[in-house]
């Protein structure tokens, strides 16, 4: 019986991805892609957006399954994940569940009535939430920026960051559109070397997203001053804008709205 919903298997095991495949289309689910590399699947995410994304934790390339997920989630990606894999690692399991917000966590080898339960229960909350409100639109077309986050590199969708501060020589903090917050050893040079136009260097140490811009005004209860500030949707952070940059800023703005 086909349920309408579409799945995307992320494996390195070409068996287990095949099997998983078997079973979803017993399941009457529509698999859209098989892909081993986590990298590589985020570059295709936005063409993609599953209703169920099947996630092993071992992938090949530089990100493992956690890191995928948790670059998805940051970019205010909501689909709904069921992690699968053969590590007895609790922490791993323990990240899957609260970190991640994954509905299951199926260990291999699965078998085919644990996969339909995590199924029957991916589905129950994907019409629970439809029945209550309308979908969000997704996020649009994402430009991944990677990030230095620890010890690893972390993809970020350009559209989810807000702002960017530096906080000392070796840290940067970024804000995102969904209130989260994470530090960085990336500095705003590397960040803007892989931005496209819409992320703009206001002010010394900062870069604000030009999509979230609400409006900008001289900067109040200082009659001398040469700035300006920047009001941001999702924030009541006020950025610090440059008089001599506000011309170039006001241009750009306007070719985003």
């Amino acid at each position: 019986m086909k349920h309408g919903f579409t799945v995307a298997i992320v494996e390195d095991n070409y068996w287990v991805g095949q099997l998983l495949e078997n079973y979803c289309q017993q399941c009457g689910l529509q698999v859209i892609s098989i892909v081993s590399d986590g990298e590589q699947f985020l570059r295709d995410y936005d063409q993609l957006q599953p209703d169920i994304l099947l996630m092993d934790i071992g992938l090949e390339g530089k990100l493992d399954g956690i890191s995928v997920v948790q670059a998805l989630r940051l970019s205010g990606y909501q689909m709904k994940v069921i992690m699968v894999s053969g590590t007895t690692n609790t922490e791993h399991i323990l990240t899957a569940f609260h970190e991640l917000d994954s509905v299951y966590f199926l260990s291999k080898p699965v078998m085919l009535p644990k996969f339909q339960a995590a199924i029957r229960k991916t589905i129950a909350e994907i019409q629970l939430e439809r029945s209550r409100t309308s979908e969000e639109p997704q996020p649009g077309s994402a430009k991944w920026i990677t990030v230095k986050n620890q010890k690893s590199q972390l993809p970020i969708s350009e559209d989810a960051i807000l702002f960017v501060e530096k906080e000392d020589k070796r840290l940067s903090r970024i804000h995102l559109v969904n209130g989260a917050q994470m530090e960085s050893s990336s500095n705003l040079s590397d960040i803007l070397a892989q931005s496209t136009p819409h992320m703009f260097s206001p002010f010394k140490g900062y870069l604000v997203n030009l999509r979230h811009v609400v409006s900008f005004v001289k900067e109040s209860g200082f009659p001398t001053s040469r700035r300006f500030v920047i009001h941001l949707r999702h924030t009541s952070v006020k950025i610090p804008l440059s008089r001599d940059l506000q011309k170039e800023f006001a241009k750009l703005l306007q070719e985003v709205k």
